[in-house]
């Protein structure tokens, strides 16, 4: 009788065993670290490119009594009109090239950072006026001034200063340095007038054009310095990709060339060439894409 009695309760705690365990309480798994906050902070480079633009107008002003008498209309001739001047001049094309920098994250909100980048470019642009230099009878004839200019490269050196809009989106402000090779030319041209040429001197200054054949030239092709300024918008993607959208605007300054007579009159014998300047504000505008990794 014993003996049933404790196989009766063996059997009974076997049974009761699974429910007494699955009241046990058990221990959770240990939760996973969270992923560390995107920092802005360090080096980077990369890549951008991105189309430029410019509208800009150009000036001619005389060096001479004879020039002046040319640009302002006052030779003489019947029906003769100034030489076209203040005409807009239009660049375009395309830019790209590369950057580096270092950036500082100051609090969760704001970065400081400095930047260089140097960029090829392919933005060239001419424009030309024509008018009157005469209304002779049979023939019309006029003159026309013509302009070209490009820049090749530019670079600039700029500080940053932005605000995170969230941990990877920044909105930031440029500005700083630049610089760049800017080449351009001008010339004069009749086409057609009457007779073979004509001539035009005093005051120890002369110029001889002939029909159809640029009588006037110059050119320059020179680095020059100034300004820019811009902003933008920049993606941090993950802790090393970047990508940004970026306007900037340059300021290279005035650049002048001097447009000098190319043929002198035969008399008065000993003058010198007539030149007149021509004017170009070297100023452009570009937007751009880039991409950077973050060492």
């Amino acid at each position: 009788m014993n003996k049933m009695t404790a196989c009766v309760a063996a059997i009974a705690a076997l049974i009761g065993a699974p429910a007494f365990a699955a009241d046990m309480a058990v221990k959770a798994p240990p939760l996973a670290p969270a992923p560390a906050p995107y920092t802005w902070t360090g080096f980077y480079g990369g890549i951008q490119f991105g189309g430029g633009w410019r509208d800009q107008t150009v000036n001619y002003s005389a060096n001479d009594p004879i020039a002046a008498l040319l640009l302002s209309g006052g030779l003489g001739r019947t029906g003769e009109q100034p030489v076209p001047n203040g005409y807009r001049l239009t660049q375009s094309g395309l830019v790209g090239g590369f950057e580096a920098g270092y950036n500082w994250q100051a609090g969760s909100n704001w970065l400081l950072g400095l930047e260089t980048d140097f960029s090829f470019a392919g933005m060239s642009g001419q424009a030309s006026g024509t008018s009157f230099l005469g209304t002779g009878i049979p023939t019309n004839f006029t003159q026309t001034t013509s302009a070209q200019q490009s820049t090749d490269w530019y670079g600039t050196v700029r500080g940053r200063a932005g605000w995170l809009a969230t941990p990877n989106l920044l909105l930031f402000g440029t500005g700083g340095f630049a610089y760049g090779r800017v080449a351009a030319s001008a010339n004069y041209i009749t086409n057609p007038f009457d007779g073979g040429g004509f001539s035009v001197g005093g005051g120890g200054f002369s110029f001889l054009c002939f029909n159809g054949v640029t009588c006037f030239a110059g050119s320059s092709s020179a680095i020059r310095t100034g300004w820019t300024a811009g902003g933008g918008v920049e993606w941090l993607l993950d802790q090393h990709w970047s990508a940004k959208v970026e306007y900037q605007f340059v300021d290279l300054g005035t650049e002048t060339i001097r447009v000098t007579a190319l043929f002198l009159a035969s008399q008065p014998a000993g003058t010198a060439p007539s030149s007149f300047n021509a004017a170009f504000r070297d100023q452009f505008n570009v937007v751009r894409l880039g991409l950077n990794y973050r060492f």
